[in-house]
Formats: C-alpha cells, sequence, structure tokens
C-alpha cells in the first residue's frame, strides 16, 4: 500500500510510541534542531563567520541539489541574528528579470524607499551602509537558490563590493547550485571578487550513519531502527545526497508503522525507494518548468 502522506500530517500518539519516537524525525522541513552538521559543515561555517567579521564580502557555497544548502543558509541567518553587530538579510529564490529589479528587492530588504532609476537606487543604498557602518553594524546578505541569478541581476552585487571604506561595507554570502558556475563565469569582475568559494559535498556513508542517529535521538530514540543492510541499501540509494534519504528515511516510518514493527530491513527500505520512484524524475519537472 502507498503510505505516502503530507509531510505536514502527524502520527498520532500510538504510532509514535510503537516507533519508541515523541516527534517524527524525518521531515524535510527546516527545523535547525534536526540540522546534523558534518565536519564538512562545520569547517564552512566557521570559515563564513570568520569572513563575516572580518568584512571580506563575497562568498560562494555550491552544491547539487539536497545536499544542505538551504539548511546552512538558515543555520548562518541564526548564526548572524545572535550577533549584536551584524545586520542579516535572507532572500530566497531570488529570480529577478533585471539588475533593476535585483537592486530593487535588496534595497526593500533593508527598508529603503524604491527609486525609479538604477543611480539613485545604488546611491540610496551606499547611504543605507555608511549610516550602518556609523552605527557600528556589519550588514550580511544571505542569498539561497542564487543559482537562479543570472548575470544581470548579480550586478547590484558587484556594485555593493566597490562600497569599501578599508573593508567591504556589506558581506554577501550565495548558496546556488552547479548552475551558479556558468553565471559567474559570464561576470569574471565578479568571480575575481570572490574570497571564498567552497563545494558542499554529499554525506560519506559513515557520516550517513551518524545523522540519521542524531535525528532519531532528537526525536526520542536512541536504539537504531534501519539494520546494516537496511543502511547500506539506503546509501546505495542516496548517495549519501541528504534529501532523498531523509524522505525515504520517513516513507520507511509509515511502512513500519502499516506493518506494526518498530525497526527496519532492507526490505522496508526497498519498498520505501519504489514509492519515491514512483514520482517524475528531476528532468521531468525541469522540462515542466521552462513551458
Amino acid at each position: 500500500m502507498n503510505s505516502m502522506i503530507d509531510e505536514d500530517e502527524e502520527f498520532t500518539n500510538r504510532e509514535l510510541e510503537l516507533l519508541h519516537l515523541k516527534e517524527l524525525p524525518f521531515r524535510i522541513s527546516a527545523d535547525s534542531r534536526f540540522l546534523y552538521l558534518t565536519e564538512g559543515h562545520q569547517w564552512a561555517l566557521s570559515r563564513l563567520e570568520k569572513l563575516i567579521r572580518f568584512r571580506e564580502g563575497l562568498s560562494v557555497v555550491e552544491g547539487p541539489i539536497g545536499t544542505g544548502k538551504t539548511s546552512m543558509a538558515r543555520r548562518l541567518l541564526e548564526l548572524c541574528l545572535q550577533k549584536e553587530n551584524l545586520e542579516p538579510i535572507y532572500i530566497h529564490t531570488p529570480r529577478y528579470p533585471t539588475q533593476l529589479a535585483a537592486l530593487h528587492a535588496f534595497s526593500e530588504a533593508f527598508r529603503n524607499k524604491i527609486r525609479k532609476t538604477y543611480a539613485d537606487q545604488l546611491k540610496d543604498f551606499e547611504r543605507t551602509l555608511i549610516r550602518l557602518r556609523e552605527d557600528k553594524k556589519n550588514p550580511v546578505l544571505i542569498i539561497d537558490d542564487a543559482q537562479y541569478m543570472g548575470p544581470e541581476s548579480l550586478q547590484p552585487i558587484q556594485d555593493f563590493l566597490n562600497f569599501d571604506i578599508s573593508s567591504k561595507m556589506i558581506q554577501c554570502v550565495l548558496f546556488g547550485q552547479q548552475e551558479i558556475h556558468g553565471n559567474f563565469a559570464r561576470n569574471p569582475a565578479l568571480l575575481d571578487r570572490v574570497v571564498f568559494w567552497h563545494k558542499l559535498a554529499p554525506l560519506s556513508y559513515s557520516e550517513m550513519a551518524r545523522m540519521i542517529q542524531f535525528r532519531l535521538a532528537i526525536a526520542g530514540r536512541d536504539k537504531p531502527i534501519f539494520n546494516d543492510n537496511a543502511l547500506e541499501e539506503l546509501y546505495n540509494f542516496s548517495q549519501g545526497v541528504p534529501r532523498p534519504l531523509i524522505i525515504v528515511c520517513n516513507e520507511t516510518l509509515h511502512l513500519l508503522v502499516d506493518a506494526g514493527r518498530d525497526h527496519a530491513d532492507i526490505t522496508d527500505v526497498k519498498n520505501a525507494i519504489e514509492i519515491y520512484k514512483a514520482r517524475p524524475p528531476r528532468t521531468d519537472y525541469e522540462q515542466e518548468a521552462a513551458l
């Protein structure tokens, strides 16, 4: 039976008790409590924090779909919000047709009035950055899904980086899929300004196993739910990419509840993978989006 349900639907208390859980551990919605940071993630976040603190300017984090870029971007936002001297702005899915549209969006995020011309808007933005510097504030622009920004809409970021009083007046951190490569390649002047470019890698097998157990522990279960063969099947399927891994783990829990069991073997995981594969492949989504 296909047990896929909307991710917002809760298990009953009885079903959670069957699995020895207090809550669901494998939701794909953002919840910082379940964010598992590998050593690579922790190192990259630490480096980004230092670059922001030292006002270095522009950083880029690149990774395939589902590797945790959004989770990392939101974690960076949380860390910035904890610092009194930082003024962070988070922008998601920046689809801007022109450089003026991009500048308008960034200006609104910093509570600036909208001007008709690019030059006037940019002057206003510079005045805002000067005011923030005088107030001893360090503005941080965090952009997720930055692969949607073409060379034109990247132009404001290049212009922002020209504002410099002994150090960059705004810190920009872009998170994007591999397509971001081409956008920067067509803007070599901006590419030359990147001080840190980090590529997110999929999880190793041991990192995957630790992430699964970490999420289970947060949700109230200390003992494993997947046996070794099930874990191997999960890794062979996901290749360490977190998003499909988490979706299949979540589906496996539904199958276990249907069967009245509290642990998963390789058959359960294979059945969950088959349910996952019922969706159209990603290329179909891309083709539909292009229409």
